[in-house]
């Protein structure tokens, strides 16, 4: 009888280890299944994070100021930016463009801090003084947005990326020669310049003058005025000359605004004198035409324009060994000879 119990008991034992290994069997896919749901999970996460990364990579704003509003010489700029950025970029970039009214940084200033209150990726800028415009653009860079300056530039150049201009000094020596070369190389001459304090017209000054200087011993420099940017008053100011130096025998004008100013005021006096002039406005072109002024050198804003667009795409796609931190741009001399070759017409400015 003991041993039917034992033996009962025994397969009893048996039979319950049996039961329970096979519970640990079944409860296995449960825990597998609940392993592999996270994974499952993250599968399916994936393509979810990978269209929020993509969201993300947005187009770059690049922001051109322009240094007056309105001015033939910056809208073909602009032209050229875009042109470049269109050909470059293609749709991976949008430009946006400001500048004032007037030639005034204080006027500039806002502009330069609303693109950084818009969290522009680069700005590029004309800056209307030399000194005053350091802060604002430093600020600029300060905030993260690279900066780079095209045309004028500020003394302290060391957190830009570069400057693109043209070569101001040697376009005022060769306004020197031309305007030699129209006097028979004696005589009295005047200088009406714009503003004190902007590197590329103080640039001209100074090449002008320096290339009298050396090589021209018979002609003085008589008078040099400011006219503010003010075609009316480069006007009054012409006049003013010929009072005080009747022998006036010829004029620089180093921008378009003091250029046609000068035009204007000598033709309102029906006083016809060689005048040198600098850049090539439609008005400019129209007083060579009709040859209200004698020659004039011819920048290239079409093609800082487009160069500016092509370091901002080095910039942006690790390339800044190929941009030059100081790029010059040569110009040429527009006479009523030459002004319809298409090698130098096709540079000149335009208001669309």
């Amino acid at each position: 009888m003991k041993k039917t119990i034992a033996y009962v008991l025994a397969l009893t034992l048996l039979i319950g280890l049996a039961l329970s290994g096979c519970g640990t069997q079944q409860a296995a896919p449960a825990a597998e299944t609940k392993a592999a749901a996270p994974a499952a999970e993250t599968k399916a996460a994936a393509p979810a994070a990978e269209t929020s990364k993509a969201a993300e990579v947005k187009p770059k704003t690049i922001a051109f100021i322009m240094g007056v509003a309105g001015d033939a010489f910056y809208i073909s700029m602009r032209r050229g930016i875009e042109s470049k950025m269109k050909e470059l970029f293609k749709d991976t970039a949008n430009l946006i463009t400001q500048g004032a009214t007037e030639w005034d940084y204080t006027k500039q200033t806002p502009i330069v801090d609303s693109m950084i209150a818009k969290k522009v990726d680069m700005l590029i800028i004309a800056p209307n003084n030399d000194e005053t415009m350091i802060a604002p653009l430093k600020k600029c860079s300060d905030a993260g947005i690279p900066v780079m300056t095209v045309d004028t530039n500020i003394k302290d150049e060391s957190f830009l990326i570069c400057n693109i201009t043209s070569n101001n000094l040697q376009g005022g020596k060769v306004a020197a020669d031309n305007l030699a070369n129209l006097i028979g190389k004696k005589g009295e001459v005047a200088v009406v310049n714009t503003k004190p304090g902007i590197t590329t017209t103080d640039a001209r000054q100074k090449g002008f003058e320096d290339q009298i200087a050396a090589a021209y011993p018979d002609i003085k420099i008589v008078s040099k005025q400011y006219c503010n940017d003010q075609a009316e008053k480069a006007a009054a100011q012409i006049q003013e000359i010929l009072l005080a130096h009747p022998k006036l025998a010829g004029v620089f004008g180093t921008n378009l605004f003091a250029a046609t100013g000068v035009a204007n005021g000598l033709k309102a006096k029906g006083i016809k004198i060689p005048i040198m002039c600098y850049d090539a406005g439609p008005a400019q072109i129209e007083s060579l035409k009709k040859g209200e002024i004698d020659a004039t050198v011819v920048q290239k804003p079409m093609a800082i324009g487009e160069t500016a667009a092509e370091y901002a795409y080095y910039y942006f796609n690790n390339q800044k060994d190929k941009i030059e931190k100081k790029k010059l741009i040569e110009s040429v001399v527009a006479t009523k000879e030459n002004m319809n070759d298409p090698e130098i017409s096709k540079w000149f400015y335009t208001n669309d």
